[in-house]
């Protein structure tokens, strides 16, 4: 945040910067919250809004640029051609990945936890070991979930004590139209 009040920033820069902050607070919330599943619909309009913004953004940079309002860091100039090149070629995809997740994720998941109604589930769960230095290792997958950052964790005893089998569960969750978030699974007949 400091950055964005050293001196001889633009008016311009000053607003991409700070709409580039708020858009990375969501993708910095699902770092902590992997308990929310979208709706396929709230994903696939997300794809299309992101998209849409990803090509507005760029338009509006390249307008920027142009009219000499935006000016780049000191450090862009030091930077070899090939490495402007792969900025200028990531750069899109990034903000596409951000939006995506805020679109698809983050905004559902906090409509969900104002507006949701509580209500139970019933699925089909295995239980799945997973190797991270960041998430948890032992988790409980429904079946009929397939959501890219949702996993519930087991402690190492619980997923020892589980049998490899598929096993029925209720899960309790939040409910809105635009997804649920799963508060807690139990097992049925355990």
């Amino acid at each position: 945040m400091g950055v964005l009040l050293q001196k001889g920033l633009t008016s311009s820069q000053k607003i991409v910067g700070s709409l580039l902050i708020a858009i990375f607070i969501g993708p910095t919330f699902i770092l902590f919250t992997h308990n929310f599943v979208s709706e396929p619909w709230v994903s696939e309009f997300s794809c299309y809004l992101s998209l849409v913004l990803t090509v507005f953004s760029i338009v509006v940079m390249l307008y920027l640029y142009v009219k000499n309002l935006w000016r780049p860091a000191a450090a862009w100039y030091n930077f070899s051609k090939l490495k402007k090149v792969l900025v200028v070629t990531a750069m899109p995809f990034l903000v596409f990945g951000v939006l995506w997740i805020d679109f698809a994720i983050f905004l559902p998941q906090v409509f969900t936890s104002v507006f949701g109604d509580a209500a139970v589930k019933t699925d089909v769960v295995i239980k799945d070991r997973y190797h991270s230095k960041r998430f948890c290792d032992y988790r409980l997958v429904p079946q009929s979930m397939n959501a890219i950052f949702f996993h519930y964790c087991i402690s190492e005893g619980m997923y020892n004590y589980l049998p490899d089998e598929e096993m029925k569960a209720e899960l309790l969750v939040i409910k809105s139209s635009l997804g649920f978030m799963v508060e807690d699974i139990r097992l049925l007949g355990q």
